[in-house]
């Protein structure tokens, strides 16, 4: 099974194995970059992995969150489509979740710092050919920070070079992006199999993998979940070839009837933008006249 499917990496990260809570950690603390004093080590997990759940609603998005010893709210999520505007959907998790730290009535004082950790597998930020990307809210000539409550992380997978370094000298995330990248890669099995000897928590994780893939049930909720995962990948590729295909016959008008027709197929208005050329905010306007038009 790849750890980069939700459903597999939510399992060994936050299901009913005895060590998911230490992987857990061990992975947050190495995304986290926080030094010895400051390390996290305590979770409560606020949505642990639940079959039941699962089983009624396959296509919601199987992320982790959990609060810290100090009251701190994480939230992690891998994800393999790039749909819904990633970056303003990163953001309103966040601004979600900070809303939760705080009950009517209390002061603005014991809102806590949240974090949002995003394990991409396609890229998201064309700005950085960096692999992981951290955002928080800071003054923009002088670069200091208004507080330290907001943090995004994104980490974009296919960015990551695990054949530019030694497995003694990679550091913790590095490793653990080997396991989530690599683990179910066959022609990895090498480099996999000698990280796993280097690292006890890399080997652990490594175990559970190998029980989960080897359990008839889970797998099968895996396949399900993996074929949901490539049938929306398809099909949006599909939409986009069609859209391309139409856009060939140029015209503006052929570009509104593009337009409205991808709006009902339920394409993001940022994809519909990036292969027509047009605008958000034009797309915006077609999307308004064609909703008045309907009624």
């Amino acid at each position: 099974m790849e750890p980069i499917v939700d459903f597999v990496f939510k399992q060994i990260f936050a299901g009913s194995f005895k060590e998911s809570r230490k992987l857990l950690i061990h992975l947050l603390n190495s995304v986290l970059k926080l030094k010895q004093d400051e390390k996290i080590t305590e979770i409560i997990y606020l949505n642990p992995y639940n079959d039941k759940e699962y089983k009624e609603d396959k296509i919601s998005i199987l992320d982790i969150k959990v609060k810290t010893q100090d009251g701190e709210l994480i939230d992690i999520e891998v994800q393999i489509n790039n749909r819904d505007n990633y970056r303003k959907r990163s953001l309103y998790y966040w601004s979600r979740m900070y809303g939760e730290t705080i009950e009517e009535g209390e002061a603005y004082e014991t809102l806590k710092k949240c974090v949002v950790i995003n394990i991409l597998d396609f890229n998201l930020l064309y700005e950085t050919r960096k692999y992981h990307s951290i955002f928080r809210v800071k003054e923009v000539e002088e670069n200091y920070e208004l507080l330290k409550d907001l943090e995004i992380h994104y980490i974009e997978l296919p960015k990551f070079d695990d054949d530019r370094k030694d497995i003694k000298s990679m550091n913790d995330l590095e490793k653990w992006l080997v396991f989530i990248k690599d683990a179910a890669d066959r022609t990895k099995r090498e480099i996999f199999e000698a990280l796993r000897k280097e690292s006890e928590v890399i080997d652990m994780a490594g175990r559970i993998l190998e029980e989960l893939s080897q359990d008839e049930r889970a797998r099968q909720q895996y396949y399900q979940r993996k074929k949901w995962l490539l049938d929306e990948k398809s099909k949006e590729k599909y939409q986009q070839i069609m859209i391309e295909r139409a856009l060939k016959r140029g015209k503006e008008e052929g570009k509104k009837e593009v337009v409205k027709e991808s709006l009902n197929q339920g394409l993001p208005i940022e994809v519909i933008a990036k292969i027509t050329k047009l605008s958000e905010e034009e797309i915006r306007k077609i999307k308004e006249e064609y909703e008045k038009e309907k009624n």
